[in-house]
């Protein structure tokens, strides 16, 4: 099946079920999810119009890139999802990419989030900004990380105990009621 990369919206089946590319393994993380206890589980959507320089993932940018990638509906990664956290005793989920808020992932992003958001956190690595995420209406996540990554101000991203140091300072996490909770792309985990 092929997604077309232009596409506002996911692509539907002939069940109209929404339909994405995602890199094969879903893989368990502790440096992706923004909190200094929790392993999570990482999910890599095809697509991304960002075209960052120096991308750490520029083959994913295509969302028909199909090496090591397969298509999925909202029912079979919700239930991939939920065996995959019972197995690795989590209830965190990191939806990466590409661009898991590229126009060809979004409504199936948002559909996955909220079939699921009742018992797990997700988060959601996006290059756009927060008002793109309010304006496409976005919800029932507990952090997004938003902004693009900009290769003149690269730095070594890292996760500690105290924080989780983005890979360049533009970005930003915001909770799930879109309030800014870092800075220069630092987020202190016990920051009172």
């Amino acid at each position: 099946m092929l997604i077309n990369s232009n596409t506002s919206s996911s692509i539907k089946d002939k069940n109209m079920e929404l339909k994405i590319r995602i890199l094969n393994d879903i893989v368990p993380s502790f440096v992706d999810y923004p909190d200094n206890e929790s392993v999570s589980l990482c999910v890599v959507m095809m697509g991304c119009i960002h075209h960052c320089v120096n991308c750490q993932n520029p083959l994913f940018q295509n969302a028909n890139y199909n090496e090591g990638t397969r298509v999925v509906t909202v029912s079979e990664l919700k239930s991939e999802l939920i065996e995959l956290c019972k197995r690795n005793r989590t209830n965190k989920i990191v939806l990466s990419g590409g661009d898991s808020l590229f126009p060809g992932n979004i409504d199936f992003t948002k559909e996955l989030i909220n079939e699921m958001k009742d018992e797990y956190d997700f988060c959601v690595y996006t290059g756009y900004e927060i008002d793109y995420v309010k304006e496409n209406n976005v919800k029932g996540f507990k952090f997004v990380k938003c902004g693009r990554y900009i290769d003149s101000q690269k730095r070594q991203s890292d996760k500690t105990d105290e924080k989780i140091i983005f890979a360049s300072p533009n970005q930003t996490l915001y909770n799930g009621d879109y309030e800014l909770l870092s800075e220069n792309g630092v987020y202190y985990f016990n920051k009172n």
